[in-house]
């Protein structure tokens, strides 16, 4: 097992489509769980919201996670699937910047945009994004990427929250929202600076896949 392991490990981080999309994924939960670790402690404590009214904030916004399964592919064959993966990353990373910039009258319309346009944009690329790296991924090695992948991805996520919890407590709810909030509008970085843009359809990215085997990538077993 221990091989097996090793063996999915280097798998997905020599290849030259699935790195970059794993940083972006692991940024994204590790900045994100930053921020949602203590948003309830600040939409009660700061913006003195009731427990029936952030149920219907988490509502409301989690329209845009049913929209976004429901346009993903259509946007992806509309612009390409790296384009699309690439505006999903910008635009729903820079969505939470709006929950530290709620105070007032602008809390409610803020949270709900920044839930919806971040439950769009995080499907929409769940969607396409999967599909791609299972498309691409060798049926052998399929089983071991898919582990590899989430014990990154998802094992960012209780450091998150507890780092979350820790700032919070340290400087302050708003400041510890700005951290979580900043990290996630950066997180898209390793996406725009990596092929996954230039990528149309999947032959595209089984071109640059071994394309990268040849020149030497451990891109393929």
């Amino acid at each position: 097992m221990r091989d097996e392991i090793g063996e999915g490990l280097r798998y997905l981080v020599g290849h030259p489509i699935m790195r970059p999309m794993m940083l972006w994924v692991a940024a994204s939960n590790f900045a994100g769980n930053i921020l949602f670790s203590i948003f309830i402690v600040f939409a009660v404590r700061d913006l003195h919201l009731h427990a029936a009214t952030i149920g219907v904030l988490f509502s409301l916004g989690n329209v845009g996670t049913l929209l976004g399964a429901l346009t993903a592919m259509r946007l992806s064959r509309r612009f390409g699937i790296g384009p699309a993966m690439l505006g999903y990353a910008a635009v729903g990373g820079a969505a939470p910047l709006l929950i530290p910039l709620a105070r007032g009258g602008y809390a409610i319309p803020f949270i709900v945009a920044a839930q919806f346009v971040f439950g769009y944009c995080a499907i929409g690329a769940n969607v396409n994004g999967i599909s791609l790296v299972q498309a691409i991924t060798p049926d052998r090695m399929l089983g071991r990427m898919t582990a590899s992948r989430r014990f990154v991805v998802w094992g960012v996520i209780p450091v998150g929250g507890l780092i979350g919890g820790a700032l919070g407590s340290q400087v302050g709810l708003r400041t510890a929202l700005w951290v979580g909030a900043v990290g996630q509008a950066l997180a898209f970085l390793p996406v725009l600076f990596s092929p996954i843009r230039r990528i149309r359809v999947v032959a595209d990215a089984e071109a640059l896949a071994e394309e990268s085997a040849l020149v030497g990538g451990p891109v393929s077993t």
